[in-house]
């Protein structure tokens, strides 16, 4: 059903006579089967069989992964002749429902809660549309076949599309249900995308300088989107932090606010299995440095020249989340690591594993048939949305954002039980930790190169606190797109993307020739070096510089050449301009 097509098969599209016949839209339980079609395609979860969903996603294309691809540019320089999406497949099918609604029978309440589901959804193809392409054409309903004028439409404005999303998000927000039973789209969980689509626009317009007034409307919304579900008293940060991730039920999780649910025999993913049985390109040094220390400062803050020489010294007296996503022993390869397997970087991911079941027998174990279920969404990410618009709004419109802000947000995320980090508080503007202020000697070193504007002090604790909790659950590389920080992917002003653990060749019996240690080629087949220092993923020299085209996609070629022939002219973006 998720099959994502060019616009020429959108357009010669028949309209969907197997649901438009007399026998359909006559029930509130036809509509909710309609909408399963879209449910996937939003909260894909671990996905299905070999595939990873959300998470995991652009293992070579952030900065929690240590790298070995340096040299390559972030996105083609030539303009693709198609793009699966580019698709408004979705769109069409959300406008479809909206026309059909009102044949059910059903209250006008329940009416409305149906077409606040459909407009939830359209807002959210669209959000990914306009994100991924800038101005799109905005469609909100199902065009005659020889309607071209609205077929063949122009792209229209960003902004005008993001107006159109927030109407949607806002009329859902006020219509969908409360509660409309397990695994269905609630109020909550509209919001919740809400905060998340928001906060994503509004920092882009922001920081691309694009316009500041839509970019205040959109953050108002996020801020007020998860407000919307902080005061609904129906989440809490889970006590355990782990459990989130290798749970073979979320149902009753607190934290939970949307899960995909799997079940041996039905549904099942490969992301465990491939989390201990697969080698890994291995997690980054600049990812795994950024966990704090227990006594919640960060590592170099005070001693600029820290450096722990084995594990033990590296994993001890940490953020526990950093254990709880890393092996606490580096995965060298050639070493005996059975049940897993190595990470060229030295740090394996273990985020989705219960390392106590490893190596079981169990065939839901295996690959392809792990039956985890999927946190999709969840309470930790909405308080990090509010934390971030809130103060994001405090930096753009001088709105007040205070330590009851953090309290309720950030802060709830680092007192879980599991975690139990100290509070996060504020000295004016700075970041304190027990009223001990701080500034984090990597902020500034990276900003004094980083394009984007520097990063007050606060708002890089707000982002790090963001980058650890939510690691490899597919954020990343859009926030890197939204703050206009892709530079953190540049060598140039991130070489710790480089890097993987440091290692004295000393302590391992493997002499692999795959490990090679800073700025020297296969130093462990060679006793004239210095066997000693961090793992170097690239020794190929560092990646271009991010340019603007890194930040859109540009349209296919094929769909402007398609509206040429019907007469029409679909514009490009002007960083991808012939």
């Amino acid at each position: 059903m998720f099959t994502m097509v060019g616009c020429e098969d959108f357009l010669n599209q028949p309209p969907y006579d197997d649901f438009t016949d007399a026998e359909y839209w006559k029930n509130e339980d036809q509509a909710r089967t309609f909408m399963y079609g879209f449910y996937t395609s939003i909260f894909s979860g671990y996905g299905s069989g070999a595939s990873h969903g959300q998470f995991l996603m652009g293992q070579t294309s952030n900065d929690d992964f240590a790298s070995d691809v340096e040299q390559q540019d972030l996105t083609p320089l030539v303009v693709p002749e198609a793009d699966g999406s580019w698709s408004f497949t979705n769109i069409r099918k959300a406008n479809y429902v909206l026309e059909n609604i009102d044949r059910i029978d059903a209250t006008v309440a329940a009416k409305n809660h149906w077409r606040g589901v459909a407009r939830f959804f359209r807002a959210c193809y669209y959000s990914n549309l306009v994100f991924r392409y800038g101005d799109v054409p905005w469609y909100d309903r199902v065009p005659s076949l020889s309607d071209n004028d609205y077929l063949y439409k122009d792209r229209d404005p960003r902004t005008y599309v993001d107006s159109c999303i927030m109407a949607d998000f806002q009329y859902a927000m006020d219509s969908v249900r409360a509660n409309d039973g397990n695994l269905q789209i609630n109020k909550y969980v509209v919001a919740a995308m809400a905060s998340r689509f928001m906060l994503r626009e509004g920092t882009f317009l922001k920081y691309h300088n694009l316009d500041l007034d839509m970019a205040e409307q959109c953050l108002t919304m996020a801020k007020a989107a998860a407000e919307m579900v902080m005061n609904s008293g129906k989440y809490a940060i889970a006590p355990s932090y782990k459990s989130l991730f290798v749970s073979e039920d979320l149902s009753s999780n607190p934290e939970i606010i949307m899960y995909r649910q799997y079940e041996d025999g039905l549904l099942a993913h490969s992301t465990l299995a491939y989390s201990y049985t697969e080698a890994q390109a291995g997690l980054s040094k600049s990812l795994a440095e950024d966990f704090v220390n227990a006594n919640g400062l960060p590592i170099y803050y005070n001693n600029t020249n820290w450096v722990a020489k084995t594990s033990e010294e590296f994993f001890a007296n940490r953020d526990p989340r950093l254990t709880m996503c890393i092996r606490d022993h580096y995965c060298i390869k050639g070493e005996s690591l059975t049940p897993f397997n190595y990470a060229l970087s030295g740090y394996a991911w273990n985020k989705f594993m219960d390392d106590s079941k490893a190596g079981e027998t169990n065939p839901t174990w295996a690959k392809e048939k792990n039956t985890t279920d999927a946190p999709c969404l969840r309470y930790a990410e909405v308080l990090l949305n509010y934390a971030e618009a809130a103060y994001e709004l405090h930096l753009l419109t001088g709105a007040t954002f205070a330590q009851a802000d953090l309290d309720k947000s950030i802060n709830l995320i680092r007192a879980r039980a599991d975690v139990n980090l100290p509070a996060l508080q504020m000295a004016g503007d700075q970041p304190a930790i027990n009223g001990v202020t701080f500034d984090d000697p990597k902020r500034l070193q990276m900003e004094q190169i980083a394009d984007g504007g520097e990063t007050p002090a606060l708002l890089w604790e707000i982002r790090r606190e963001r980058r650890v909790e939510l690691c490899l659950e597919g954020f990343r590389l859009n926030d890197l797109k939204r703050w206009c920080k892709l530079d953190y992917l540049w060598n140039g002003c991130n070489p710790d993307i480089r890097y993987g653990a440091y290692i004295r060749a000393s302590d391992y019996k493997s002499k692999a020739a795959e490990i090679v240690i800073a700025g020297k080629i296969d130093p462990m087949t060679n006793d004239t070096v210095t066997n000693e220092g961090y793992i170097l993923r690239n020794t190929l020299g560092k990646r271009n510089r991010p340019i603007k085209r890194n930040y859109i996609n540009p349209i296919p070629s094929g769909q402007i050449t398609l509206y040429k022939s019907k007469g029409y002219t679909l514009s490009q973006n002007t960083e991808w301009g012939w």
